[in-house]
């Protein structure tokens, strides 16, 4: 095809585009002069440029990929396009899902990959991988230009199997790599513990049954004689929101735990079970810093917006939301947020929770990163844990 068809191709495709959705969207869009009919028409004109003014003859299939990829990821961190061929990688990876990963968390809220949380004892952590380290390739691709559908579906793989990671590490400037060995996932162990009259239970992610353990975590440490209580959800990443919203329930009798909406989906809210809470008369302390990610801030909000419990530490993570996977005609896909998770009070759980106390975790250190200051060593105060721990104990007899 010649370059002034492909050109009249794509801008009569992009027109029948606009066409159609000036027909759906043109009584909501009425007076709006940003409306989707005016930025297509737009889109249309820049083609026109690019076609006709470009030092060279563009590749117009590699202009329109590149502009979706970036169209999508312009959204949030957790949307993306996935063009023909990495759609049928996904199909193709989900149709044989790999059995063995990294064991932390990523996000791409900073451009690059990073590391949110790590877990402890996993492979990742054994690496020397730690929160805030920033992954600037996997292999040899840069995650700059990844979507996080792609950095997921890299990450995975059969057990035994090695990923290669390009690494800036906290107070370092040049890249290391990092080579991982990918195994099966697995459920670190809740901790649980008695200091004075106060339990701490420190849960390092919401997988499958840990609302159970924690509310018998809860149990025994009242046999013991405990009677105020430290939830510990820093560095806590993974899991399900079904888990977080039930562990939240375990210290509420009443109240919303979180509602989940959208533009197109409708309103669905978790409201707390009287019958499901283990004790929800105990004072209640609980820690979080910028590794509480996702289920473990629906959790905290929950607890906080109802009164019941103080969050101790520093600012949240802030992720909260729902993806839907949408084929398109040509062969590719979007996976596209369609719905966001709100507090009881109706602040969305992505723009990252508050502490009502602020505390560093190490003296010295700078607000949201766990980290002793550069070249402090050894066994260092948790100030964060101190402070929960002081607090609780001032709850009551």
């Amino acid at each position: 095809m010649s370059r002034k068809a492909s050109l009249i191709v794509l801008a009569f495709s992009l027109l029948v585009a606009v066409s159609l959705t000036a027909g759906v969207v043109w009584r909501h869009t009425s007076g709006d002069p940003d409306g989707p009919v005016k930025q297509m028409g737009i889109m249309v004109e820049v083609y026109q440029h690019i076609n006709d003014d470009y030092v060279t003859t563009p590749n117009l299939a590699k202009v329109s990929s590149g502009a979706l990829h970036g169209l999508l990821e312009s959204l949030d961190a957790d949307s993306s396009y996935l063009d023909p061929a990495e759609y049928r990688a996904y199909q193709a990876q989900q149709a044989h899902p790999p059995t063995a990963g990294v064991e932390a968390v990523f996000s791409k809220r900073v451009g690059y990959a990073d590391v949110v949380s790590v877990q402890p004892g996993g492979n990742a952590a054994q690496a020397g991988l730690v929160r805030g380290d920033f992954v600037e390739a996997i292999g040899d691709t840069g995650t700059r230009d990844m979507s996080m559908e792609k950095i997921d579906r890299l990450l995975r793989g059969a057990p035994g199997t090695m990923v290669t990671l390009s690494v800036v590490h906290l107070h370092r400037s040049d890249p290391v790599k990092v080579a991982i060995t990918r195994v099966a996932p697995s459920v670190p162990p809740l901790h649980s513990a008695k200091q004075g009259r106060v339990g701490v239970i420190q849960v390092p992610d919401f997988q499958a049954g840990r609302a159970a353990q924690v509310a018998a975590a809860v149990k025994s440490l009242r046999a013991q004689g405990a009677r105020h209580f430290v939830l510990d959800l820093r560095n806590c990443g993974a899991g399900s929101y079904t888990q977080a919203e039930q562990t939240a329930n375990l210290f509420l009798s009443q109240g919303t735990i979180t509602y989940l909406e959208g533009q197109k989906f409708p309103r669905v809210t978790t409201t707390a079970d009287a019958a499901k809470a283990v004790d929800p008369s105990d004072k209640l302390e609980v820690l979080v810093n910028f590794g509480t990610y996702g289920p473990a801030e629906v959790a905290a909000a929950a607890l906080q917006q109802n009164g019941r419990a103080q969050l101790i530490g520093d600012p949240t993570f802030g992720e909260g939301s729902r993806q839907k996977l949408i084929p398109v005609g040509d062969g590719s896909a979007l996976w596209l947020s369609v719905a966001r998770f709100y507090s009881p009070k109706g602040k969305l759980i992505q723009d990252g929770l508050t502490p009502d106390v602020a505390q560093v975790k190490y003296e010295g250190a700078l607000p949201d990163l766990d980290y002793p200051p550069e070249g402090v060593t050894g066994n260092v105060p948790d100030l964060q844990m101190q402070k929960a721990l002081q607090l609780a104990a001032a709850g009551g007899q």
